[in-house]
Order: structure tokens, then sequence, then C-alpha cells
């Protein structure tokens, strides 16, 4: 498996031990971590990309990922296959839970990628979701507020899906 290329963005920390859970599952592989604070330029050179964002507002970007965002869309994504996670409150934003994940997905596919890691939606309390194509999520969702005890187990599933399905 060639290198995986993990871009995320964070506001309050929370992502930031997503990514530290999904490191840990990825520690015998060959990976790298790329807050997009800091840009997404390396993302061009890697073909295995985990991209995780929480969301705001009503389905929106994080602002870390809101600033790299028209760099993002302007990515060939052919021939690279992405893992999509997301984080959310389920409750207090039902009715966009996880819809930055739909975001970059869709810029994604656009662009040409392979997405994988797609997950159930059974287990979750939510309203809708633009992040929900038939009955799954587009990605990994998570809610750290409601259901942070399911968090470890939802990452090391995950992992051991996409893991096989990269190239």
């Amino acid at each position: 498996m060639k290198k995986i290329g993990i871009f995320y963005g964070t506001t309050s920390g929370n992502t930031t031990g997503i990514v530290d859970e999904m490191e840990f599952y990825l520690r015998k592989d060959d990976y790298e971590t790329f807050n997009v604070a800091d840009g997404i330029s390396q993302m061009k050179d890697l073909e295995n990309l985990i991209l995780v964002s929480p969301t705001y507002g009503v389905g929106e970007l994080q602002a870390d990922w809101e600033n790299v965002h028209n760099e993002f869309k302007a990515i060939d994504f052919t021939g690279k296959i992405v893992a999509i996670a997301g984080l959310g409150n389920q409750f207090a934003f039902g009715e966009s839970y996880v819809g930055a994940m739909k975001v970059l997905y869709d810029v994604v596919v656009k662009n040409g990628g392979k997405v994988i890691g797609f997950t159930s939606t059974e287990g979750y309390h939510y309203e809708e979701s633009e992040a929900v194509i038939g009955d799954q999520f587009v990605g990994l969702a998570l809610d750290e507020g409601n259901q942070g005890n399911d968090t470890p187990e939802r990452i090391e599933k995950w992992i051991a899906d996409i893991k096989p399905q990269f190239n």
C-alpha cells in the first residue's frame, strides 16, 4: 500500500483527537498527517487520502477547510482513493448532521476521485443529512458529544475496512 495522507481541519480540538485515534490504527502503515491550516499542497502528490472535517453552521466546512476550498476544488483526483470522516452533533444540528462530508465528497467525485468508506446510518439519531446517499453516510460519521463512547470502535472498524481498498 502506498502512503496515506490524512488531511484535517479543527477548531475545538475534537478533530485532532479523532485523527490521533486514526493514527493509532495506521501505526504500522506509511502515512503522514497534515493540518489543512498549513495548506494542502501535498495532497496532489498522494494517491491515498483520508479527509477529516467537523461540520459547522448548517452543513458547512470547518474554517480551515473553507480557507483552502478553492485550492481543493482545483485538484485533479483522478487515480486517487479517498476516504472521508466527519464530526458533528446529531441532536443539536440534526437537520445538517456531518454535512461537511458531502461538501468534500462532491469535489472529490466531480474531479475524478474514488470515494471509499461509506458507513451505515444505523445507530444514529438525526433528522436529515446531505452526507447520506441511499442508506449510507459518504464516510465515517462521528458525534463526540453524544456518542463519544462509540468512536474508538467505529474508527477501528472503518480503518480496517478502508485500508485494503487503498492503492
